[in-house]
């Protein structure tokens, strides 16, 4: 944690001596964020917004600070289709998963023409929060009748590293606001996620990395001491 505060520091004192002729940008973008992976075995996509100030260092390199919003909702489907057998005929879980990026990073611009592709890469951590809930129905034996349970409630929360990398285009609309669209694979490192059933039919958490891929479209926003 100490050397991620130290990293910011560092892009703040770097910029204010490199981009002092330069403007710096707010960048805005909503996308949709989809569970590649084993993600997608219990989560569907979410829609998220992503917020960052980016930072010039040279002509075709910015440093960016960045934070964010998304929620994925629980795939109940899937999760049935990998968990439910002669005993356990259905699940039904509500478990939300809500996670909130904060990260740095670099973005290089690949020419100076009008319509400007780039690289990007970040790297931080993220704060998570998740509660799982809901009933599963189960059979004792071939020709006895269904019971619905209550499943035992999981909570998780806390921080997590992450990392990304992505692509992107840049294309002016005037000397102030640029249209901005970008493709990034992201990784939720160490993530708590619910993965599975105990045999009694409680949920059961697991911990490893999500991958999931953000298509995304949005503005930046020049500003600064020009």
């Amino acid at each position: 944690m100490k050397k991620i505060f130290f990293a910011l520091s560092l892009v703040f004192f770097v910029t204010n001596i490199n981009g002092q002729s330069v403007d710096r940008v707010i960048d805005v973008k909503i996308g949709y964020n989809s569970p590649v992976f084993n993600f997608d075995d219990t989560y569907d996509g979410g829609i998220g917004i992503n917020v960052g100030i980016l930072y010039p260092f040279y002509e075709n390199l910015q440093f960016s600070l960045n934070t964010g919003y998304t929620k994925w909702g629980f795939d109940n489907t899937a999760f049935n289709l990998k968990n439910t057998d002669d005993n356990y005929t259905s699940f039904d879980i509500t478990a939300p998963l809500t996670v909130i990026p904060f990260t740095f990073g670099v973005k290089y611009y690949a020419s100076n023409t009008k319509v400007r592709p780039y690289f990007s890469a970040e790297l931080g951590f993220f704060y998570y929060t998740q509660k799982a809930s809901g009933t599963y129905t189960w059979v004792g034996k071939t020709g006895a009748t269904e019971e619905t349970y209550t499943l035992s409630e999981l909570k998780n929360s806390g921080f997590k590293p992450m990392a990304s990398v992505g692509a992107g285009v840049i294309t002016p609309v005037n000397e102030d606001w640029v249209l901005d669209f970008q493709i990034k694979m992201n990784a939720l490192l160490n993530a708590q996620s619910v993965s599975g059933s105990h045999n009694s039919g409680s949920v059961e958490g697991t911990s490893s990395t999500h991958y999931y891929l953000t298509i995304a479209g949005g503005i930046n926003y020049y500003f600064g001491s020009n």
